[in-house]
């Protein structure tokens, strides 16, 4: 080997990396839906009922497998994806085999449970145009430029995963030269081909947003993107873990992508990601347990000395047992992109023999 190539890095950006930007991480949107509720702004409050019968199904059910208060991952995807599954009624895959839906449940959702349907629709109508709506990224999310900047010190473009559905990484490299691939032709429709590497039209960074964008939908079933997202009532998001495999474009060949480039991968950096997606952790797990030289590289804020303990909380939600193939980095998303996000900075994390080839790299 005589230097790196192009999928010695990867990069994941989970819901915290967006938070410094003004958007509310996804755990804090639960309180602004409760605040809503309780305040009955714009007539929430006709939604108590059935937001209290299911998030006490939630922590119910958690409470079975032996997880209580801060160990249950409750945030608004998983909310949002037990209001799709109720929704299904009698669609759903698993109706022929229950007996009869929980009385309580009949009592809060509404006739032929349109309520449920109507607190769905409003979330993600909030969540795109409140939560989502930052006024000016260009402000605000201009640490992200530090994806740019590392970009630059590459010989290669970077492929960029995100969880998120907002506009940072795109805002930000709308203010500089970098040529960010999202997987659009020239006349806005998805086309996957566009990921695939071409010398000929060659991209910096290639974008893959795994849970959709506040600018997508689909028109005549075919995925597009809008400038004015604001007109989007139906925008292409999926939330919680049912709809991670979708067989629309594009869902299904991201997931595959971040499949295929976490096994191809050197380090993994993610930034702001909390390991509670299923799938997500999967692919992780899978990917360092195929190569054990194989680094994965979190951040998120918190005390140095408790690095130790956070690696082996990393390591139990992932259920994999190396965790010396996991390191933490002790910053908020805005201070490791604009100081630490460099070849330099990565480097250190890398086994002694990628180290070389990466100090190779950084000084060429």
């Amino acid at each position: 080997m005589s230097g790196l190539k192009d999928d010695s890095i990867l990069v994941l950006l989970g819901a915290g990396a967006s938070v410094e930007s003004g958007i509310p991480h996804s755990s804090d949107m639960i309180g602004k839906i409760e605040k809503r509720i309780r305040t009955n702004k714009e007539g929430w409050a006709r939604y108590e009922s059935l937001y209290n019968y299911i998030r006490s199904a939630i922590f119910y059910s958690e409470g079975i497998h032996g997880r209580f208060n801060y160990d249950v991952n409750y945030n608004i995807e998983k909310l949002v994806d037990i209001l799709n599954e109720i929704s299904e009624r009698n669609q759903h895959a698993l109706y022929p085999f229950v007996g009869a839906w929980n009385p309580a449940l009949v009592d809060v959702a509404g006739k032929e449970f349109q309520l449920v349907k109507e607190f769905h629709d409003d979330i993600v109508r909030i969540l795109t145009t409140e939560w989502l709506a930052v006024k000016d990224y260009s402000s605000s999310a201009r640490y992200f430029s530090g994806l740019l900047a590392l970009r630059r010190s590459l010989d290669f473009p970077l492929r960029v995963f995100s969880l998120n559905y907002d506009l940072c990484v795109e805002k930000a490299a709308s203010c500089s030269d970098v040529i960010i691939e999202r997987g659009f032709d020239e006349n806005r429709m998805w086309d996957w081909r566009l990921f695939d590497h071409n010398p000929d039209d060659p991209k910096d960074i290639y974008l893959y947003k795994l849970h959709g964008s506040m600018d997508w939908t689909y028109e005549n079933d075919q995925l597009t993107f809008h400038d004015d997202w604001s007109g989007i009532t139906d925008a292409a998001l999926i939330f919680g873990t049912s709809y991670k495999l979708e067989y629309r474009d594009p869902f299904l060949f991201l997931s595959y992508e971040f499949r295929r480039w976490t096994l191809e991968s050197r380090i993994m950096v993610v930034i702001g990601y909390g390991f509670g997606d299923e799938h997500i952790n999967t692919f992780i797990r899978q990917a360092l347990q195929s190569d054990t030289e194989r680094i994965l590289l979190a951040v998120a804020p918190g005390d140095d000395a408790r690095s130790d303990e956070l690696r082996q909380e990393i390591a139990n939600s992932l259920e994999y047992r190396n965790v010396s193939q996991i390191v933490t980095a002790p910053y908020l998303a805005s201070e490791f992109m604009t100081s630490h996000l460099t070849t330099n900075s990565l480097l250190g994390y890398l086994p002694a023999e990628d180290n070389d080839l990466f100090s190779e790299l950084a000084n060429s």
